[in-house]
């Protein structure tokens, strides 16, 4: 990497006190990481970005200039750098005042990158692949503490990899950069010894298992439509399948954007306005929450598809549960009753997760892993090959496996 620049740097406080942090917070546990936070300059990967306003209703144009900005780069939160895969969102914002928009680009917060980065267990001489370069930090990051001959990275957005390259390049740094759907990985870098993904999937991709050497190891958040916030480290066998544990992490990252969305809004639409449904009182002690504890980590695992919708009203706060095989479920919080209708019953599903999670001594997430093989996946607790093991088709049986 290009060494310091001569004279003082007002950055550099700011990027010794963010490394405290995160070593204060935990997150950071190795030297070799710790130095990397310290050295790499992350304001040169976010000269620009949104910021919400003071009602959190919409995001405002923040640039170098604004006193506001560095405060920002170097607090540990996430930045948003991106709206509607939009650049002239940031100039419209700058010119003419906040905008509404969803978010489609950003710089994750430190110490979640942190803790992803001491998962990869990385040692010298490891072959990297990242998936999502986005502003180029984490790459930076990576290219610090290996060298950048040994990290490839891919972006979907031409234009967030183009500008990652320039200020990779500036920096005096050549990873080898790729654009391209990163499901895809790389295959012609590959083997790799460790997989990084900074977007969210709904699954691990067949590609990244299989461009991962044996013994290697994949670090990836899976969304999921109840918000668990999954993150799982998986070590790769040498029958290709990949086996692990999920993070103390509770983990949200943007969707990648080679998958279909689910249309919540026709779903919620379609079940608001269909026939009625069947009724009963609920058996949870409260809504899903927004903080997944380890029962909902579990529903999210074995009933993949199912879509939880909070709406906040003056008599209480409803939730919806969907899914996109027209099932619904809807829970007043006046008179706690779950109306349910369609395929699924998904209420009785998530309190079905939530009494196998009692029985189980109320685990924590850290217990659950999973198991990705060619064609699917499976969930277990404690050990892939023990006991506790659930299918995750919806349509299963709800007992253990063998």
């Amino acid at each position: 990497m290009r060494s310091e620049p001569m004279g003082p740097d007002p950055t550099h406080a700011r990027r010794r006190d963010l490394a405290g942090t995160l070593a204060d917070g935990g997150w950071l546990r190795s030297p070799e990481w710790r130095v990397a936070f310290e050295t790499v300059p992350r304001h040169l990967y976010v000269p620009r970005a949104f910021g919400f306003t003071s009602d959190r209703s919409a995001h405002q144009a923040i640039g170098s200039d604004d006193p506001r900005w560095l405060d920002l780069v170097y607090d540990d939160q996430a930045i948003t750098t991106q709206l509607d895969a939009d650049d002239t969102r940031w100039d419209h914002a700058r010119d003419h005042g906040p905008v509404l928009g969803t978010v489609t680009s950003s710089s994750s917060q430190p110490s979640l990158m942190a803790g992803m980065l001491e998962s990869l267990d990385i040692a010298d001489g490891h072959q990297v692949l990242e998936l999502g370069t986005g502003t180029g930090y984490n790459t930076a990051l990576l290219c610090h503490r290996l060298g950048a001959d040994l990290v490839t990275s891919v972006e979907y957005d031409p234009v967030v990899a183009e500008y990652a390259r320039h200020v990779l390049y500036e920096q005096g740094l050549r990873p080898s950069l790729a654009v391209g759907d990163g499901a895809a990985g790389v295959p012609e870098r590959a083997p790799f010894d460790r997989v990084i993904a900074t977007y969210g999937t709904t699954a691990v991709p067949p590609a990244w298992v299989a461009q991962t050497r044996p013994g290697g190891i994949i670090v990836a958040s899976l969304n999921d439509g109840l918000g668990a916030g999954i993150m799982v480290r998986l070590v790769v066998d040498d029958h290709g399948a990949a086996h692990g544990h999920l993070t103390p992490d509770d983990a949200h990252f943007m969707p990648t954007r080679t998958e279909v969305p689910t249309r919540i809004d026709e779903l919620l639409r379609a079940a608001a306005t269909g026939p009625d449904g069947r009724t009963r009182t609920a058996r949870l002690p409260a809504i899903v929450p927004d903080r997944a504890p380890g029962w909902a980590v579990l529903a999210a695992l074995r009933y993949p598809g199912i879509a939880r919708v909070t709406l906040h009203r003056d008599d209480g706060t409803v939730q919806w549960l969907v899914h996109p095989d027209g099932s619904w479920a809807y829970r007043d919080p006046a008179t706690d009753q779950v109306e349910q209708a369609g395929p699924r019953q998904l209420w009785d599903l998530i309190e079905d997760a939530h009494d196998q999670w009692l029985a189980l001594g109320a685990p924590d997430r850290t217990r659950f892993g999973i198991t990705v093989v060619p064609g699917g996946r499976r969930v277990w607790l404690d050990d892939p090959d023990g006991p506790r093991t659930w299918p995750t088709d919806a349509d299963a049986s709800d007992g253990w496996c063998p």
